[in-house]
């Protein structure tokens, strides 16, 4: 009995050393694999397009990440799980959309995508058309304008600045108070997205002749002034106020930046010839522009369509704009 016992206590001693060996195996195999396909989660790095993207358009993902052996990619609008390096994929609605890429079982990267509506195509036969029917004119004459327009049930003209319904009927007449370009806007139908325009120069009044004086002048030391033509003396150039110039891209760099309380109206007062208060048209509906301003302050905004007007001495007159609210990646 003494030597089987000491016969079961060796078993059973070797049984529990072939166990810790076969433990430590399993555990540095595993460990060897991790460690031989470890990818360190911060360097995971994937592009795509990330500016002006709209529904339907196809856009690539690529992943970039190395040592990435195996992908998941969730673009965040319910459709299945892609496993490709380089995926395509198209957004069927617009809006904001967070994508998801797992590379190697683990590492989840995330990033967010603007989706923006599709381009919207006008249709042609909508769009407003009239004829000027009396394109050289003076102040104090009549202007007469005709519409052409296919269907039009209601009219919205302006003959000055593009800002407000200077009359409603179909054909109307205007008569001009000052000289200088002008612009002619007209709207059918309240859609503003199919308004046209055109510019006509209005003529200063015909200075009335002076009739020359029949005294004979005897005084050679006297010089005779000559009558006044029809055409005024023009005023030196170099007296006329010009207010500074500024294109779209730069205004629309500026109105993001107040967006971001960088700037604020007042930055724009040059530009607008002191005017704050100027009525504009923003998402289609009227308001003003320090209205405007004050609005998107602190929205991070990005503008997707911006038309300005300018006055000959370049004061804006007329902003048409349209926005969305901008995310950050």
């Amino acid at each position: 009995m003494k030597t089987s016992n000491n016969t079961t206590n060796y078993h059973l001693d070797k049984s529990v050393i072939l166990f810790f060996v076969i433990t430590i195996l399993v555990t540095a195999t595993v460990f060897a694999f991790k460690y031989v396909n470890y990818t360190p989660c911060e360097i995971i790095d994937f592009s795509f397009k990330e500016t002006e993207i709209r529904v339907d358009e196809s856009i690539e993902f690529e992943d970039k990440t190395l040592g990435a052996l195996e992908w998941k990619w969730d673009f965040g609008d319910s459709t299945a799980i892609d496993t490709r390096r380089k995926p395509y994929h198209t957004y069927k609605k617009s809006g904001d959309y967070t994508i998801s890429l797992i590379v190697n079982g683990k590492c989840p990267k995330l990033k967010t995508i603007t989706i923006l509506d599709k381009k919207e195509v006008l249709d042609p036969l909508k769009k407003a058309k009239f004829e000027i029917l009396t394109p050289k004119i003076r102040v104090g004459d009549k202007l007469k304008v005709k519409d052409n327009t296919l269907e039009a049930k209601s009219w919205e003209w302006n003959f000055e600045d593009a800002i407000g319904a200077t009359s409603k009927e179909q054909n109307p007449e205007y008569t001009y108070s000052t000289s200088g370009k002008k612009t002619i806007t007209l709207i059918v139908n309240g859609e503003i997205k199919y308004a046209t325009t055109q510019t006509i120069e209005v003529l200063p009044k015909k200075a009335e002749r002076i009739q020359r004086d029949e005294t004979v002048v005897r005084d050679v030391s006297i010089i005779p002034i000559d009558p006044i033509g029809d055409d005024p003396i023009s005023e030196d150039p170099k007296d006329e106020f010009k207010a500074p110039f500024i294109n779209e891209e730069s205004f629309k760099s500026k109105i993001i930046l107040v967006s971001t309380k960088k700037l604020t109206a007042n930055d724009f007062k040059a530009y607008l010839c002191g005017n704050l208060d100027l009525s504009i048209i923003v998402r289609k509906k009227r308001t003003t522009f320090i209205e405007f301003c004050e609005k998107i302050k602190g929205k991070n905004i990005i503008v997707k369509e911006l038309r300005l007007t300018h006055e000959e001495n370049n004061c804006i007159k007329n902003i048409v704009i349209d926005y969305k609210k901008g995310s950050l990646f």
